[in-house]
This record gives structure tokens, sequence and C-alpha cells, in this order.
């Protein structure tokens, strides 16, 4: 079908919505427009084979940012829903606006490492295991292990002066004092 290069992450499936055959599904970016767009969503159960499905309608779920109820082509009954439950939602790039240089897709970070620079030497600080929203601004969840090993997770803004650069490996970031968990925070 396509390469995972052609492809951008942007949600997953939550279960069946409602016994017509919707979904409910849930985007990694709140603010994202890619329902709006009408792009085919190309979903990734679990087990089994992708495969793309054309939107056949959608509604945003009050009071629930990112999630959405979806009804696809082919899926027509609670249990064809509730059979992808747990499953990765796709589009292909190529369906999605052009990005200028200095752009990324938020979804693009999830999974990367988290670095700071000093002095020529990059400091780890997590890995994006996700996206939420303040209602002012984009957030990436970072996670960490300190050092008994227990998950902490920090937010960090997804704006310029914050984010200085996402390629394919790592999350370059500028982040002052008083925004990290403490171990982290050195003076």
């Amino acid at each position: 079908m396509t390469t995972p290069d052609e492809l951008l992450d942007v949600g997953y499936v939550r279960g069946a919505h409602g016994v017509q055959g919707s979904l409910s599904i849930q985007l990694h970016d709140p603010a994202s427009e890619v329902i709006a767009l009408r792009c085919d969503l190309i979903i990734a159960p679990r087990t089994g084979a992708k495969r793309a499905c054309g939107i056949v309608s959608a509604s945003e779920t009050p009071g629930h940012a990112g999630r959405w109820r979806v009804q696809l082509e082919g899926v027509s009954s609670r249990d064809a829903a509730d059979a992808l439950r747990g499953s990765t939602l796709y589009v292909q790039r190529s369906a999605l606006p052009a990005l200028s240089d200095d752009e990324y897709y938020l979804a693009d970070a999830i999974g990367h490492r988290v670095v700071r620079e000093r002095e020529g030497v990059q400091e780890p600080l997590g890995v994006v295991v996700g996206l939420t929203s303040n209602g002012a601004q984009d957030l990436l969840e970072v996670e960490w292990r300190d050092a008994s090993d227990r998950p902490v997770r920090w937010l960090l803004p997804a704006l310029p002066g914050f984010v200085l650069d996402v390629d394919d490996e790592r999350v370059l970031v500028d982040v002052p004092l008083g925004m990290l968990p403490d171990e982290l925070e050195t003076p």
C-alpha cells in the first residue's frame, strides 16, 4: 500500500459509537483538522492488514478535545466498529497541506527523544508520548524516568521559543528553569 514514511499517525480508534458502525476516534492533536479535510483514513488494526477507508460522516464529540464520531466506508455494524478498537489511524502525507521548512506535524514528534544542548552536550529530557492542549496552545507530553525508574510526565509548549528543531530522531528544546521535573533542573 504505502511505506511508513508516507503515512502520518493521527490517532486511534477508541471503540464503537452507537449501533450503526460509527467509530469513536481520538486524534493525537486535538486541534487537528484532518477529519474536517475528509482525508481517507488508513486503519491499522492490532492484527491484520492496513486498509484505507473514506469518511462518510464525522462530527466532533462535545466536551472531549480531539474526539470524533466517524462513519467510515465499509464499517456498517457495531461489531465491525468494535473489532477496530485500538487500531492506529493514519493519513497519507500527500493528502495534507504542504509544510514550510520551519514547520512540522505535532504527531511527528511522538516517540522522539527530547534533548537540550548545554555546552555542546545533549542532555536527555525524556520521550514525547502524546499531545494535549490547554486551550491556548498545543503541548507535547514528555515522559522521563526518574532515578527510581518511575515514569514522570511533564508538558512542553509546542512553540518556537521552546521547540528549536524536530528531526527524524529527536526534539531539540530550550526549556527555562522551573518547567522541568526537579531531578532534571540542573543549575
